[in-house]
């Protein structure tokens, strides 16, 4: 896992930053830089699985398309998440001063983490993601609905359309979550205007 503390002065919030599917743990590095967060810690781990076709670079959460293995790789890359969570909180940062930031599939695992690890995250940031297992959320007992999240999708993202996405995603809203959503005019990419956003988000 990469470790980027902040550059001066005591870190008083954590981002743990979750790569899309076949990418690596380097690839949200300049996305953060760009940020340009004070006194915010930077947590990069790589995903379990290697990505057919890159040379063990590319890595992902579970497989995808989707397959009978899904929800057991899942499960498998939830526990490494949720022992870089104690990690993190081993360096003295409380449950509330961790922030999930995710990119599309590295996205849907963020809102996984929220929803089932045993502590409230501070917030979480869902880029071209996807909430996974929406039926099951709706009945769920207790929800950290305190938590809040940014999510943002584009309106030609041709890997998953806007309106899967979407519909996925504010199921959260109807649960009781103060969700933020935006889009934005590109593919499935991060664009100037919504590093923006989300810098205004996490401020």
């Amino acid at each position: 896992m990469i470790e980027l503390p902040p550059e001066k002065g005591e870190a008083t919030k954590a981002l743990l930053v979750l790569h899309g599917w076949g990418a690596n743990q380097h690839d949200l590095v300049p996305l953060t830089k760009s940020l340009n967060l004070e006194n915010c810690y930077c947590f990069f781990p790589n995903a379990p699985y290697d990505v057919e076709g890159t040379g063990g670079e590319g890595k992902g959460w579970f497989t995808f398309p989707l397959n009978k293995s899904f929800e057991q790789e899942r499960e498998v890359s939830r526990e490494i998440l949720f022992s870089h969570l104690d990690e993190i909180q081993g360096k003295n940062f409380r449950s509330e001063q961790i922030v999930l930031l995710g990119f599309s599939q590295g996205a849907g695992m963020c809102l996984d983490l929220m929803l089932n690890w045993n502590k409230n995250v501070g917030a979480v940031v869902s880029l071209s993601g996807f909430l996974m297992d929406g039926e099951q959320v709706k009945n769920h007992s207790s929800l950290p609905t305190d938590t809040p999240i940014f999510a943002a999708h584009g309106l030609y993202d041709p890997i998953l359309p806007l309106e899967t996405s979407k519909a996925s995603v504010q199921v959260l809203e109807e649960c009781g979550f103060n969700l933020t959503w935006r889009e934005y005019p590109m593919a499935h990419q991060i664009v100037p205007d919504e590093i923006d956003d989300i810098r205004t988000f996490l401020n």
